[in-house]
């Protein structure tokens, strides 16, 4: 009988660590499908905190990586500067703002017609992330 109690409060016990990961699962994407700022992993905490205090930045962490392996948002590796993570998924480029930090879009006629002309010395190209950096129209026109 202990064995049936046990295991009965095991699946009890799973089903709500599901629960509570699916809601903050969904509660993350729905943080990054909102944004259009190109949010860090820590921008997106601060963010999932106002909703669910409870959360973990490890949590987070987690949830963004499920994410990314999954293709429903995008890591921009962002040199010298944290990730950042974008709800567009589509090929396109990145700017990157080396005196406040920004990362905008940045419209590419790079498509999979680029990269299939590209001499590869036989190496293939399955996916191309660009960020360009430099000074964003904002910061260029205060400096002004």
């Amino acid at each position: 009988i202990s064995s049936q109690i046990f295991t009965k409060n095991l699946r009890r016990n799973r089903m709500e660590v599901v629960k509570r990961n699916t809601v903050q699962k969904s509660t993350v994407e729905q943080v990054v499908l909102s944004s259009c700022d190109h949010p860090t992993a820590e921008t997106i905490y601060e963010r999932v905190r106002e909703i669910i205090p409870t959360i973990s930045l490890g949590t987070v962490y987690r949830v963004l990586g499920d994410l990314v392996s999954s293709g429903k948002v995008r890591r921009i590796a962002v040199p010298d500067a944290p990730d950042r993570f974008d709800k567009t998924t589509c090929t396109h480029a990145h700017f990157h703002c080396s005196q406040c930090g920004a990362v905008v879009d940045i419209a590419t006629t790079f498509g999979k017609e680029y990269l299939d002309g590209l001499s590869t010395g036989g190496n293939i190209i399955v996916e191309a992330e660009v960020v360009f950096k430099g000074i964003c129209a904002n910061c260029n026109k205060k400096a002004v």
